[in-house]
């Protein structure tokens, strides 16, 4: 059988520092070796040209990472100046015509985080810019970066959606935390398949696709057995 080659958007350190003091490209590794670990093979996308169509003709599955702050102007928002976005300017629009050109070839699409907000952004969703500002009496969504390898709180599964079919029926799961941004208003045609006991959106869909799904919180850490499940089913999806 044929390995699918699933597509893996990267970010962008704009002004650079860590790796690098020039600006760079990067990806967790524990974003990809769950596709390596499930017989695909990832190829990281990034950022540098708006032509998404030589890279989708050599996809089979594309997987949207988590990251920072989406620009709210691409989608109709402006800015609280209150906050301090951290605002990835090269990934925004560049994530948006990755969904398009995906959707439109029925490519299985799997968002994590910010790779969710994207798909709510792309279906005409709004979101939360701070969960801690806007949202009175909500769990702490925002875990410390060591911890993100343990659960944070729990999520309802919503039944007969795919995300209830990947569990096997489970109706709740754990899950880790790491976002201060969540959805606000679900995107047109998507489904709602995961909430957080304090109502905020975990996990939606987009049930005319193939595979499309999109979950808040980083599977890659393997919190719940859910987790390894999310990535093998995307896997044979792809």
């Amino acid at each position: 059988m044929k390995k699918p080659i699933i597509g893996v958007n990267a970010d962008f350190e704009e002004k650079g520092g860590g790796y690098s003091v020039s600006p760079y490209h990067a990806v967790r590794e524990n974003y990809l070796s769950p596709l390596t670990q499930h017989g695909a093979i990832p190829l990281i996308l990034p950022p540098t040209t708006h032509d998404v169509t030589s890279y989708i003709d050599k996809i089979d599955g594309l997987l949207l990472t988590g990251g920072n702050d989406y620009d709210p102007a691409l989608f109709g928002g402006s800015m609280n100046p209150d906050l301090n976005l951290k605002i990835m300017h090269h990934r925004s629009r560049f994530d948006l015509d990755l969904i398009k050109a995906a959707l439109k070839k029925d490519i299985p699409i799997l968002g994590i985080c910010a790779g969710m907000q994207a798909l709510n952004f792309f279906f005409k969703g709004t979101i939360y810019q701070d969960i801690q500002t806007e949202c009175e009496g909500t769990l702490n969504h925002m875990q410390k970066i060591a911890d993100v390898g343990h659960p944070a709180h729990d999520v309802l599964v919503e039944p007969n959606t795919l995300l209830s079919k990947i569990g096997g029926g489970v109706e709740k799961i754990s899950v880790n935390s790491f976002h201060h941004q969540a959805i606000k208003k679900p995107g047109e045609n998507l489904v709602v398949s995961g909430i957080a006991p304090d109502g905020i959106i975990e996990a939606i869909e987009y049930p005319s696709a193939r595979f499309c799904l999109g979950v808040e919180w980083h599977p890659e850490y393997k919190v719940d057995p859910i987790d390894e499940k999310i990535f093998q089913a995307f896997v044979h999806a792809c």
